[in-house]
């Protein structure tokens, strides 16, 4: 349905000595309507469902050094799984922070610059996810795997330098001799993890689920930007 033309209707009840006054709330409620239109809009352009993936832009040193070290380059870096509806339009959330594995809401990003994206696979399989991603309730935040990734980045590009004389960005491909997967999961870990359960790789077993895998995974077509 179209808008109804205000400004007609405010002249015809105030009447034409308030023409001034009719004007200012014609441009009041015309400001409102496009506000509002705008609002409308850009809640259409991303649909969620069950088992998408929702990505933070990366923040402070450690987002710093993985946007320029690693390739392909991604300012994604937290990463977190969308799990079901919950009122007022939220939705709950699974994700591994600093305590473990938690569940939370997505209203809590409302603020940050937050990407989604959606595994290609039968949708089945995707509302499965956060299911099997539940079985990892207890399992507490992988602080001991940021550590081992450094001192893994410095050997892997002692490596590189030796075999192709010269430094490039890490791929997660070159970690592969010093990633091992445990019970302790980082945010991108859980993510994967619960994919994996179901038989669904987005990212190839043994490599380790860094933001830059999954932006390789996005190159390859595994997964895809909501818009």
């Amino acid at each position: 349905m179209c808008e109804p033309r205000p400004e007609k209707n405010i002249i015809q009840l105030i009447g034409k000595e308030n023409k001034k006054q009719a004007k200012k709330c014609h441009q009041a409620i015309q400001k409102a309507f496009k506000g509002t239109a705008r609002t409308r809009r850009k809640d259409r352009l991303v649909k969620l469902e069950p088992g998408d993936i929702g990505a933070t832009r990366g923040r402070g040193i450690l987002g710093y050094l993985h946007r320029n070290l690693f390739a392909p380059e991604t300012d994604r870096f937290h990463h977190l799984l969308i799990w079901k509806p919950y009122k007022g339009g939220d939705w709950i959330i699974l994700e591994s922070i600093s305590k473990g594995l938690s569940v939370g809401l997505l209203s809590w990003y409302k603020a940050q610059d937050i990407k989604f994206y959606r595994v290609d696979c039968p949708s089945e399989l995707r509302r499965r996810a956060p299911l099997e991603l539940i079985k990892w309730g207890r399992s507490r935040y992988d602080y001991l795997l940021i550590p081992k990734l450094v001192i893994g980045s410095i050997l892997a590009w002692t490596k590189i330098l030796w075999k192709e004389h010269r430094l490039r960005k890490l791929r997660a491909e070159d970690l592969c001799p010093f990633y091992s997967w445990d019970s302790r999961l980082l945010c991108t870990e859980a993510v994967w993890c619960g994919y994996n359960a179901v038989g669904v790789n987005i990212i190839p077993y043994g490599v380790p689920p860094l933001p830059s895998s999954f932006r390789q995974a996005e190159l390859e077509g595994r997964l895809s930007k909501i818009e």
